[in-house]
């Protein structure tokens, strides 16, 4: 239920899956996301790439991958398998991969809803891309237009046409989710949704995963949550979190920094958040 691999149907309904698996599921968020498929094993994910190969360039997801990592695009069945021979046939089987259409010229928002200590906020925004230490390009910190109150107050605001259409598609799947899960308690469901172009040529929107955990942006909404605590007044609020890599005390002045040194993995890094407005 944690990692994006419930978005998607299976490709081979034979793949054995979790217990707990809805079947039913990824048929109901369709509409909400990024053509794509599930699957279990190696054959699961050749058969559902070379399917979806037919429409265009896509995407391989390791499941258990974070920060924009394990993910391999593919353009023709000879990628495929050089793709799928980076593969760990045992985390296949054990997490997931997820196989979906490939964008270009891609924004991600980040569309969420956070309570804390009986208090509710609700926000979009939108991620940075970043250079790590080995070189790759990874995720690198949010920037979020935050509000009082739940999704109903996110819903009425008056923003951008593609934006409006990937917040009623972050709602809907949450709302799809809590559906066929209605014990799922989550004070922080996050989601990621993607506008871009597909190989079609074709303005696609859609959700990405959830993240219903503490992740890159929970910095900007803790900032939230003190500015509004600071001011009863205030009704909506912008912050941001930055990730930057090989420096460390890199964050500014009156930023809330919760890392600052050498990760034993990520090499030297600085992370911090901040109110903006």
């Amino acid at each position: 239920m944690g990692s994006k691999v419930i978005t998607h149907p299976l490709f081979q309904s034979s793949d054995a899956v979790p217990v707990g698996w809805h079947s039913e599921l990824g048929a109901a968020l369709a509409p909400h996301v990024l053509s794509g498929w599930s699957a279990f094993s190696v054959d699961a994910v050749r058969a559902a790439g070379l399917d979806l190969l037919k429409q265009g360039a896509i995407r391989l997801k390791e499941v258990e991958a974070t920060a924009g990592l394990g993910q391999f695009v593919v353009t023709s069945p000879r990628k495929l398998e050089e793709a799928i021979a980076q593969l760990d046939t045992e985390a296949v089987a054990r997490h997931g991969v997820v196989i979906e259409e490939n964008l270009d010229n891609v924004i991600t928002y980040s569309v969420g809803m956070t309570c804390l200590f009986g208090d509710l906020i609700s926000y979009w925004g939108t991620q940075r891309l970043a250079t790590n230490n080995d070189g790759a390009t990874v995720y690198g910190g949010s920037t979020l237009h935050v509000v009082r109150g739940g999704f109903e107050r996110l819903a009425g605001l008056d923003l951008a046409d593609d934006l409006k259409q990937g917040i009623k598609k972050a709602i809907a799947y949450d709302a799809i989710v809590s559906k066929f899960y209605p014990d799922l308690m989550a004070s922080r469901r996050n989601y990621d949704v993607a506008a871009g172009i597909n190989s079609s040529g074709e303005i696609r929107i859609g959700v990405l995963e959830q993240s219903w955990r503490a992740g890159g942006a929970s910095g900007a909404e803790i900032a939230a949550f003190k500015a509004f605590a600071r001011d009863p007044e205030l009704s909506a609020v912008t912050c941001a979190t930055m990730e930057i890599y090989g420096e460390i005390d890199a964050a500014p002045i009156g930023s809330i920094v919760y890392y600052s040194g050498i990760d034993a993995v990520a090499g030297p890094m600085t992370k911090y958040a901040m109110e903006l407005e």
